[in-house]
């Protein structure tokens, strides 16, 4: 299989995640595309012109980190990340929506960031910054990161990471020290340090 990604993407980094978890990393080949040039074979091949993109072994397009999280966990016979039992699969979902959400803000506070400051828009700034420590605050006073490992651990673990990475300076652990006991222990896994970009 093919996937296209970038080093610092944390939606790609999680589909690598979830393939080293699962054992099939090294089914994956890793392409690190032009995403800034329509005319080339990766847009021929890859319509949404975004990574990740996944193309499998029989040569279909999947795009969209979670559904090719879903699809490399198919692909074994071992203990899914995405659970098949109906309340622990609703939890895994609830888990990775909002640790996506997380990713999800802190990507638009770092394009933010390669804007020149005085273009850049300090009330969606703070904005985002607030959206992470609510769904943090939520996280914290939840059980969900309690559970057996599912794609919403390996989404918070990419998301506390981006986090950082990006704003060392921002201590969201002294307010949250369930998840960060729990991301002290996560981190070190052998899929999390593999997959880290310098």
């Amino acid at each position: 299989m093919k996937l296209y990604s970038k080093p610092t993407s944390p939606y790609a980094r999680k589909v690598r995640v979830v393939a080293e978890e699962v054992g099939l990393g090294e089914r994956l080949a890793i392409e690190d595309p032009p995403l800034r040039d329509a005319a080339t074979e990766f847009w021929r091949v890859n319509p949404t012109g975004m990574v990740p993109a996944l193309i499998t072994d029989d040569g279909q397009l999947v795009v969209e980190s979670n559904v090719i999280c879903e699809y490399i966990d198919s692909l074994h016979a071992g203990r899914r990340l995405f659970p098949a039992e109906s309340a622990q699969r609703w939890r895994a979902l609830r888990l990775n929506a909002l640790a996506d959400v997380m990713i999800g803000a802190l990507v638009t506070r770092v394009r933010e960031s390669w804007r020149p400051e005085s273009a850049q828009d300090p009330k969606l700034i703070e904005l985002e910054k607030n959206r992470v420590v609510n769904v943090l605050d939520a996280l914290e006073h939840d059980d969900l990161i309690g559970d057996q490992m599912n794609v919403g651990h390996v989404t918070l673990g990419c998301a506390l990471s981006v986090s950082d990475r990006r704003f060392p300076k921002e201590d969201w652990r002294s307010a949250h020290p369930n998840i960060a006991r729990w991301y002290e222990s996560f981190g070190g896994r052998a899929s999390m340090t593999k997959t880290y970009a310098e």
